[in-house]
C-alpha cells in the first residue's frame, strides 16, 4: 500500500466513539499492528461520552482525539472528523471491535490499488449477527431492496472508504444522528460513483449496543425517502401516480361492465388522484433538480 508519509497520509481512519470503554482499546491496538495500516492517521471522535472512552484513547500516541462536549450522533461525529482529515481516502468503522484491522486495510488497499471513489465492507455469511436483530433486518433490507432497486448487500455497514474530496462534497446530506451508512449507500449509487463491494467478517461487538431496533430501524426508511425524495421524486409520486390509475380504471370498467350502470364516480376520483400524483412527481422532479444543481455547484465554487 502507498503511504505518501505521517504529514499527509494516504489514509484516515475515521472511528466515532460513544461510551465505547469496553471496545475502543482494543479496536486501537488492533489498527496499530496492522502493517497495511501502520502509517495511517486515526481519528477518534468521543461523541460526548459519559464513561471512561476519551480516558483510554488519549493514552494512544499518534492517535487523534476530538471531543464533542454533548452527544451530537454518529453522523455529526463523522462529519467533524471528515473535516479534520488529511488523507487522500477516508475510511470509517466502528469502536467495538467488529471490524478486523485486516478488513480495514483490504479497503484502504482496494481504494488505492484500484483508484476507487468508494469501498464498501460487506459482510458476508460467517458474520456474527444478533438473533434478535435479524428479523428486523431481513425486512430493512428487503424493502431498501424494493426502493432502492436492489443496490446493495449490505446498506448500512460500519467499514467504508471514500476518496476524502468525494465524501466531503457530501457531508451536509449526512444525517447527524442515525443513517450516515445507509445515506452514503445510496448516494454513491444513486449518483452512479465508481467503486465497488468487498466481503467482510463482522465480530461479536465488545460491549453494549446503543443501537434501539424498531426507532431506528424506522428512522432508516424515512432516511432511504429522503434520499429517494431528492435525487427520483418523479419515480416515487409516478409510481403511486399510475398504479392509482391502473387501479381506478381496472375497478370503473368492472363495475360498468357488470352493472351497466355506467363509469362509477369513485373510480373516476381514483384515476384523479393518481393522475395528481403523477404530475406532483413531474414538479417535484424540477424542484429536485434545481435544488441538486445548485448544491453541488455551490459545493464546487467553495
Amino acid at each position: 500500500m502507498e503511504i505518501e508519509g505521517k504529514d499527509h497520509p494516504s489514509i484516515s481512519i475515521i472511528i466515532p466513539a460513544y461510551n465505547e470503554e469496553a471496545g475502543i482499546e482494543h479496536t486501537l491496538q488492533e489498527l496499530r499492528r496492522e502493517p497495511g495500516l501502520a502509517e495511517a492517521e486515526i481519528i477518534v471522535v468521543n461523541d460526548g461520552s459519559s464513561d471512561r472512552t476519551g480516558e483510554k484513547v488519549s493514552g494512544f500516541s499518534g492517535v487523534t482525539l476530538i471531543e464533542h462536549r454533548a452527544n451530537r450522533g454518529y453522523g455529526a461525529s463523522i462529519v467533524t472528523a471528515a473535516r479534520r482529515a488529511k488523507g487522500n481516502y477516508i475510511i470509517w468503522c466502528d469502536a467495538d471491535g467488529q471490524h478486523r484491522a485486516e478488513d480495514v486495510a483490504r479497503v484502504a488497499e482496494e481504494l488505492i490499488s484500484d483508484d476507487l471513489e468508494y469501498c464498501i465492507g460487506v459482510r458476508d455469511s460467517d458474520s456474527y449477527e444478533e438473533r434478535s436483530r435479524k428479523f428486523g433486518k431481513f425486512l430493512l433490507r428487503i424493502t431498501i431492496s424494493i426502493i432502492a432497486r436492489g443496490a446493495t448487500k449490505d446498506f448500512n455497514s460500519g467499514l467504508r472508504g471514500f476518496r476524502r474530496e468525494l465524501l466531503l462534497k457530501y457531508l451536509n446530506l449526512i444525517p447527524r444522528r442515525f443513517g450516515a451508512s445507509t445515506t452514503t449507500t445510496l448516494l454513491m449509487f444513486e449518483q452512479e460513483h465508481y467503486g465497488k463491494e468487498i466481503p467482510i467478517v463482522v465480530r461479536q461487538r465488545i460491549g453494549r449496543s446503543t443501537v434501539k431496533q424498531v426507532r431506528d430501524g424506522l428512522a432508516t426508511l424515512l432516511i432511504v425517502l429522503r434520499i429517494l425524495m431528492l435525487f427520483r421524486p418523479l419515480h416515487v409520486f409516478g409510481g403511486i401516480g399510475t398504479l392509482l390509475v391502473i387501479i381506478g380504471s381496472i375497478y370503473g370498467f368492472y363495475v360498468a361492465i357488470t352493472t351497466r350502470t355506467g363509469f362509477p364516480t369513485f373510480a373516476v376520483l381514483i384515476i384523479i388522484l393518481g393522475l395528481q400524483a403523477f404530475f406532483f412527481g413531474l414538479l417535484a422532479d424540477q424542484i429536485s433538480f434545481l435544488r441538486r444543481e445548485s448544491f453541488f455547484v455551490g459545493d464546487q465554487s467553495d
